[in-house]
């Protein structure tokens, strides 16, 4: 998918050499000003991309940035930007390439399939505002008109903005689906959820500076764009404050390695390994988060034994131990606040799916899927070595339908095969 839309992106590319080409030279010389102006606000929004709490990143200057182009009109003290939407695209498409390259140049990635997925939605409200339009004309012929409504005019352009943002949310899900090999629709549904208040933001802030301009002129890109660049603070505090929280969970799950009743990183292997069985289930970032927690903290309950678990294995402890385990963590965790549903994935962990099929008994997909992780950790001993993930499978599969749900355990061999692909990837470097 990525390369499809990568394929796409080129052709916007391509199409808009074809259509504003042939001018290119004397709309820049014209419009120099205005074109330098919105592509270092481009460029900037996106080097200076917003960390989500979920992680993934967003560029809401960017984008609103290259919208606010599409609707351009009159601008106070510069030529009106009557120019084709092929010029548009190629604008926009000049600051997310500077933009590029300088985030290769610092050894990042250049992320060209999320920036074509930017382009083409932003080709898509150009299109629609200076080259379709009935009998009396486009949308950019009607912001001209002085005897059309002005809160008409402002609908249509948030409509054809939200337009525009929808093709860039959409292709971006599908990209972000195919790397992460989850759900199109969980991948969506997560994108939409997350980003929603920056998505109306996103939507308002770019017909706000083409219907400023007439007046502030170009003064009007800042000025409509700073109360979108407010909520950066607001979202990276946020966010640090997730990532804080999570160092403390983390902290607290490392209490029975210090003990001695797990080995080292135990949790840490767990966590991760429920977390990519989660997103292949198509499991939400909220529910991911959870589930993480639910992860880190699952052997919290060994601090209550008298003896440890030989390697600390509970899959090789009696189902009543295993239980008592999974009891005693889940009222250790009850006591911090806001953890409450951490704490039912912690106790409901140890349910055998038996139980789930035969009595109908409710027992939680991350519950599932940490029961199904941590026996594959404890059976390989943390070890990655193809031959003792396939033990640790075969072991898993005699329980399979009785102990573990199938659904899991399918995704387990999914992401167990995913990250041994992943290690020979990066060996393979290094070996050449």
């Amino acid at each position: 998918m990525a390369w499809t839309v990568l394929a796409v992106g080129v052709l916007v590319l391509g199409q808009g050499v074809l259509a504003g080409g042939r001018e290119l030279g004397e709309l820049i010389t014209v419009h120099e000003v205005t074109v330098l102006a919105f592509v270092v606000a481009v460029t900037v929004g996106e080097l200076v991309r917003l960390p989500m709490p979920s992680g993934r990143d967003a560029a809401p200057l960017a984008s609103a940035s290259a919208l606010a182009v599409a609707f351009l009109c009159q601008i106070d003290g510069e030529p009106d930007f009557d120019v084709p939407s092929g010029f548009v695209v190629l604008l926009v498409a000049a600051g997310l390439g500077i933009a590029a390259v300088v985030r290769r140049v610092r050894g990042g990635p250049a992320g060209v399939d999320q920036l074509a997925a930017r382009l083409i939605g932003v080709a898509v409200a150009a299109v629609l505002t200076r080259d379709v339009g009935g009998d009396r004309g486009s949308l950019w012929d009607l912001t001209l008109d002085q005897d059309v409504p002005r809160p008409l005019v402002a609908t249509s352009m948030v409509v054809v903005a939200a337009i525009g943002l929808v093709v860039e949310i959409v292709l971006s899900s599908a990209v972000r689906a195919e790397r992460q090999r989850t759900p199109w629709s969980a991948a969506l549904r997560d994108e939409t959820g997350e980003v929603a208040p920056l998505t109306f933001a996103v939507v308002t802030s770019g017909p706000l500076v083409a219907l400023m301009a007439p007046v502030f002129g170009l003064a009007s890109l800042p000025a409509a764009l700073f109360p979108l660049a407010i909520t950066y603070v607001a979202v990276e505090r946020y966010a640090r404050n997730r990532m804080t929280y999570r160092q403390t969970i983390a902290t607290l799950s490392q209490l029975t390695e210090h003990g001695g009743y797990t080995p080292v990183a135990h949790a840490e292997r767990v966590a991760d390994l429920s977390v990519r069985i989660g997103r292949l289930l198509g499991l939400s970032d909220r529910e991911l988060r959870d589930l993480e927690y639910a992860a880190l903290l699952h052997d919290l309950g060994q601090l209550s034994l008298r003896q440890p678990i030989p390697g600390g294995a509970t899959v090789l402890a009696a189902p009543s131990d295993q239980r008592d385990i999974a009891v005693e963590g889940a009222r250790i965790v009850r006591h911090a606040e806001g953890l409450d549903l951490v704490a039912d994935y912690v106790e409901a962990q140890t349910t055998p799916y038996r139980q789930v099929r035969e009595l109908g008994e409710v027992v939680p997909l991350p519950s599932r899927i940490i029961k199904v992780a941590n026996a594959f950790d404890d059976l390989t001993g943390g070890r990655s070595h193809p031959r003792t993930s396939l033990a640790a499978m075969e072991r898993i599969h005699l329980g399979l339908g009785y102990e573990y749900d199938p659904q899991v355990v399918e995704a387990l061999a999914v992401a167990t095969a995913d990250a041994m692909v992943g290690r020979v990837q990066e060996r393979e470097p290094a070996g050449r």
